[in-house]
């Protein structure tokens, strides 16, 4: 399931989608006001800390369409749809069609493929598959009011779409919650677990911390990747995922991002 983001009743806008409860745990407590949650899944939370909030750019140095096909590919295996092979190969699952529309496309273009391929392959193929893949995550989280959607052109030429953000509540919120996992010590959900081991050799780990905690969130991402894995019943897909990831930012990106 993905995760349900709380915001204040000063911050929603009328397009936000409003969800009530979060996976495996009660509602965090909220000094007694009104809540309302919003729905992300792993991607879009990528997506969210991957753009400037202000220009509505990708902000990393590899490009982020590796990035956000591992997330997908995590959400994929939260829901226990994809698993590892014994030759590393990741396989489609039965189960019940996940509710999100880029998952479910995900899912059946695994599902249908004629070609095995292994994380790395899929990191890499998705892009392509779900293009324009930025795009896409970008303008759901448009069309919940979270993100805008700007369209220009570099150097006069080259088409440019940026996701400016206009409600920032869910990314704070976001946020928050990653730094009481990585600064203040607090036990992560698995999902929460999940995003943190993505974003940990995707390099970000760093953008979500004050800078003066860097060194230990980089620490505590490493064990909260672990401890992810360890409850995951299909870990090997997580751990091909993760892996396939490092490699992705390692290569400089590849694959496009949806530009």
């Amino acid at each position: 399931m993905p995760s349900k983001v709380e915001v204040g009743p000063g911050d929603i806008r009328p397009q936000t989608l409003a969800m009530v409860g979060r996976r495996g745990c009660a509602p965090p407590a909220t000094g007694g006001r009104e809540t309302v949650m919003v729905e992300l899944i792993l991607a879009e939370q990528t997506l969210l800390i991957v753009l400037d909030d202000e220009k509505g750019r990708d902000t990393t140095h590899w490009g982020s369409g590796p990035g956000l096909a591992a997330a997908v590919l995590l959400d994929l295996a939260r829901l226990e749809l994809i698993d590892a092979d014994a030759d590393g190969k990741i396989v489609a699952l039965d189960g019940v069609q996940p509710g999100h529309e880029l998952l479910r496309e995900a899912y059946a273009t695994i599902r249908d493929s004629s070609k095995r391929r292994t994380a790395k392959g899929w990191v890499n193929h998705l892009p392509r598959e779900l293009r324009p893949l930025r795009q896409r995550l970008g303008r759901g989280l448009v069309q919940r009011g979270i993100l805008s959607e700007e369209h220009s052109k570099t150097l006069g030429i080259l088409p440019t779409t940026r996701f400016p953000t206009i409600d920032a509540a869910p990314e704070r919120e976001l946020r928050g919650r990653l730094q009481d996992v990585l600064v203040a010590g607090r036990e992560p959900t698995e999902e929460e677990a999940l995003l943190i081991g993505l974003l940990e050799p995707l390099e970000l780990i760093a953008s979500v911390v004050p800078h003066d905690q860097r060194r230990t969130a980089r620490k505590r991402a490493k064990a909260v990747a672990e401890q992810g894995l360890a409850g995951t019943a299909v870990r090997d897909a997580v751990r091909a995922v993760q892996a396939a990831a490092l490699v992705a930012v390692t290569a400089g990106g590849g694959g496009g991002g949806g530009h």
